[in-house]
Order: structure tokens, then C-alpha cells, then sequence
């Protein structure tokens, strides 16, 4: 979906392709905000009913209650959402789903056929999901940490020299920096290297600042757990995904 937007905003609206990529990467960032704010798991590249959109669309205009979030970035945010409804509707009106959609459907029904790609895309997925259930749980899993830019989530999918980390935390009292990874499938020693650019990085930008990194992953390669123990810079984390069931009343 997200592909598709950014085409249409360069076909359609005539955008450059850096706004465009602009507006395509602050509709995620409303989702983490929005998913925060009310407590529920948002994607808005998911979401099929146009009035919610609309709903989300008026939350985050001049005069919407998260009116102070979609007016960052000189109201980058703002016109994404606004944009991203346009397209919306305009889809809703071709009825003609999208190619990214019409893939994640037909995948579902033949998972014997489905090759590398659609197996990243997959995978692409789960952390999204994966990000969004941990910024719920920002307070509980990491105590001591805040987002960085507290409400305004810029710590999310923080941008660093063109490169950029899944969620970057700020201790509240020392200001010490933690840059979150995330992969839900199966991590090798090569996140290790990007973490360590990323605080490579962080270090140049800030100085000031300690800086230490987290690997949070489905399951762990060996050569990573190696890695790891060349630098107590870098934790590594497994995480544990629980269903449970609970009986209508």
C-alpha cells in the first residue's frame, strides 16, 4: 500500500519524490502516534473504512485534537494525512485494490508458492506490527526510557545520515540514548554492524551523549549471540509472542 500511495502522489498530485516519500513515511509515524494516543494497534496503510480515515484526518487538522502533532515538519503531517485520504477515496471509488493488496490476499491462499519476497514482505509486516505493540509498551518494557521527542514520536523510525533506526529512546533523568532494532525473524551477526553504525552515528551527531543499542528478535543466530559478546554496548533480546482467550459475557 504504502508503494502505491507514494506512485500515485508522483503520477497523480505531480509530487516530487521526496515529498512523496516524506508524506508515505509520516502516514507511519501518525499510526504509531495515533496507536499510542487511543490505545489501539493502527496501521493506517491497512485500515479499508473510509470514515475512520476521515475521523483520523480531522484528529490531526488545524483545529483536531492531535492538532499540535500534524502541525510538525511545517504541517508535513498534516498535508500527509490529508493526501493519503484523497488517494483513499480515490481508490474507493476505482474499486480496484492495489497491487501490494491484491499480493498479501493471493499469498494467504497458496502459501506453498510463496518465494523469498513475499517471505520479507512478511516479514516487513511483523515488524511493523512488532514496533507498534512495543511503543505500547515503551513504559513497561523500558522503564527508565522515554521515546525520544516524547509526544511527537520522533524517535520513531528516528532519521540518522539517511540511515534509519526502528525506535530510538532517551533516558528520562540522564538523557543517555538507546537505539531498539527490530527484526521478527531469524537475526545474524550483520544487525550487530548496524547497530553499531547507528550508535557510530548517534555519537557523531550527539557527543554529548552515551549512547547503547538493543537487538530484539524472533530468534537468535548464532553468530549474533558471538557478536554480542564482543561488546556490552549491544544487549540482545528475544521476544515471546502470547495469545489469549478469553471466554463472551
Amino acid at each position: 500500500m504504502r508503494r502505491e500511495f507514494e506512485r500515485w502522489m508522483v503520477k497523480q498530485e505531480r509530487k516530487k519524490p521526496n515529498t512523496s516519500y516524506q508524506y508515505a513515511q509520516a502516514i507511519e509515524k501518525v499510526s504509531n502516534h495515533y496507536s499510542t494516543h487511543t490505545q489501539q494497534n493502527i496501521d493506517l496503510y491497512r485500515i479499508l473504512d473510509t470514515d475512520l480515515l476521515w475521523n483520523i484526518k480531522e484528529d490531526y487538522s488545524m483545529h483536531g485534537k492531535f492538532s499540535e502533532f500534524g502541525g510538525k515538519g511545517n504541517g508535513t503531517i498534516r498535508n500527509a494525512v490529508a493526501t493519503y485520504y484523497r488517494y483513499r477515496m480515490e481508490w474507493a471509488v476505482n474499486s480496484s485494490l492495489p497491487k501490494d493488496i491484491e499480493e498479501e490476499d493471493t499469498s494467504t491462499s497458496d502459501c506453498g508458492n510463496r518465494d523469498i519476497s513475499e517471505d520479507k514482505s512478511f516479514n516487513l509486516s511483523y515488524e511493523r506490527d512488532l514496533q507498534s505493540s512495543m511503543i505500547l509498551q515503551i513504559d513497561s518494557l523500558f522503564p527508565e526510557y522515554q521515546i525520544y521527542g516524547g509526544d511527537t514520536l520522533e524517535g520513531v523510525e528516528f532519521a540518522i545520515n539517511g540511515k534509519r533506526i526502528d525506535i530510538l529512546l532517551e533516558h528520562q533523568l540522564d538523557k543517555t540514548f538507546l537505539a531498539l532494532e527490530l527484526k521478527a525473524g531469524i537475526a545474524d551477526f550483520k544487525v550487530f554492524g548496524q547497530v553499531a553504525m547507528y550508535l557510530g552515528l548517534l555519537e557523531e551527531i550527539f557527543p554529548d551523549r552515551s549512547c547503547k543499542g538493543v537487538i530484539v528478535c524472533g530468534q537468535v543466530d548464532e553468530s549474533l549471540a558471538l557478536a554480542c559478546k564482543m561488546s556490552n554496548r549491544v544487549a540482545l533480546k528475544q521476544y515471546e509472542m502470547q495469545l489469549v482467550l478469553n471466554d463472551y459475557k
